[in-house]
């Protein structure tokens, strides 16, 4: 039986979730447009960010064979899902680098060889299996974070975030570790469907600080899940929503809503009408984050459907 929808709105914990949508057809795929990019912003000289848009795919290349017309080709089938990720390091120059590179060639790793069989038929996918598989993905990219740290004399201050979107029509499966987000468009809305694993988030829940306070309060940086940071055990969120035809989904670092607010980035998604207008929007949210203020690395990956 599948899982309800989780979506968190923007805003106020407490409001209620959109209204139930009718289930969306399983064997009509849509194509998203999707577009990424990444800025040191203003004031940092290096990009500790990461992110990768890829399609998945089977793929077998036939080096001899009997029928001579097969031999030598290579049999690609079309993409069965999409990943998509984004990984904010931290560390200083040599470990934030560090730490959002191992974290993203390990995830992809782990696509490449299992996501594709996965995602084979739509009928076949085991959502439990996958999220089991996530979750041991993240946790060996964990062992192998700390396995570097200590290769490399880099010690505990060497983490990451992750946020991984994995999209196997109509369903959209997100991996979330750290203070990455993840935000769905729909219907002229924005809906925050990640958590920032900070101390500023905590206090919010506990009705210490409002939002707009945590956005300026220095208890935002301090982390309170990610990848490394010398801890062996690492919690991840997994969420999957049901998409539908003209759904936006964006991934960003904090480079990115820590300068531009919520309002402001909906108002921008919902300009998003066609594919043609994915690119410059995405360029619009890094210049705004840079014309804000650019003090951290700003990351943004877009997709419409």
């Amino acid at each position: 039986m599948r899982s309800k929808k989780t979506y968190q709105v923007l805003r106020r914990s407490s409001d209620p979730p959109p209204p139930e949508e009718e289930e969306a057809e399983l064997d009509s795929f849509v194509e998203p447009s999707v577009f990424g990019g990444s800025d040191a912003g203003c004031v940092r000289d290096n990009n500790e960010d990461q992110f990768v848009i890829a399609d998945l795919a089977r793929t077998m290349e036939v080096h001899q064979c009997g029928f001579a017309e097969t031999a030598g080709n290579r049999l690609v089938d079309k993409p069965t899902s999409k990943l998509w990720m984004v990984a904010d390091g931290m560390g200083g120059h040599v470990g934030g680098e560090v730490a959002s590179a191992v974290v993203v060639d390990m995830m992809v790793q782990y696509a490449f060889k299992v996501m594709p069989w996965l995602g084979a038929n739509a009928g076949t996918l085991s959502e439990r299996a996958l999220a089991d598989g996530l979750r041991e993905a993240v946790q060996e990219t964990q062992t192998k974070m700390l396995e570097v740290a200590a290769r490399k004399r880099l010690g505990g201050g060497m983490g990451s975030t992750l946020t991984l979107a994995y999209v196997h029509w109509p369903m959209l499966y997100l991996v979330h570790v750290g203070d990455s987000r993840a935000y769905l468009g729909r219907g002229g809305e924005l809906f925050r469907l990640t958590r920032d694993h900070n101390l500023a988030e905590e206090m919010i829940r506990q009705d210490v600080m409002t939002e707009a306070e945590a956005r300026k309060s220095r208890f935002g940086s301090v982390l309170t899940n990610a990848l490394g940071g010398g801890s062996k055990e690492v919690n991840v969120e997994l969420h999957q929503v049901e998409l539908k035809e003209d759904d936006l989904v964006l991934l960003c670092t904090d480079g990115l809503y820590g300068e531009v607010d919520d309002d402001d980035i909906a108002a921008r998604l919902a300009g998003v009408t066609t594919a043609e207008l994915v690119k410059p929007c995405v360029e619009g949210l890094i210049d705004a984050a840079k014309r804000a203020g650019g003090r951290d690395n700003v990351t943004v990956v877009l997709a419409k459907f």
